[in-house]
């Protein structure tokens, strides 16, 4: 026979307790942390939102008093024509 590569396969050795107790607590860490890291994440969207929406109430805010104002300064003016 000519010379052929040959791979051997070996079957590991008894996965311990430990084994799996170490494995199950590394994916319970990665899954904490990723809920944690989302969590935070929107924690911060949410108070990007309420700024935004902060921002837009005192915008408004300000063009319902200027409204105000100009209701106020026509009606003083209806007033003079009036006389």
């Amino acid at each position: 026979m000519g010379n052929k590569d040959c791979n051997f396969f070996v079957m590991p050795s008894a996965i311990s307790d430990e084994d799996i107790n170490a494995l199950f607590n590394g994916i319970l860490k990665v899954i904490r942390k990723k809920t944690e890291l989302d969590n935070r994440a929107k924690m911060l969207n949410l108070n990007l939102d309420n700024e935004r929406l902060l921002k837009a109430l005192n915008e408004k805010q300000a063009e319902c008093n200027r409204l105000k104002n100009e209701i106020i300064y026509l009606k003083s003016r209806l007033g003079e024509y009036n006389k």
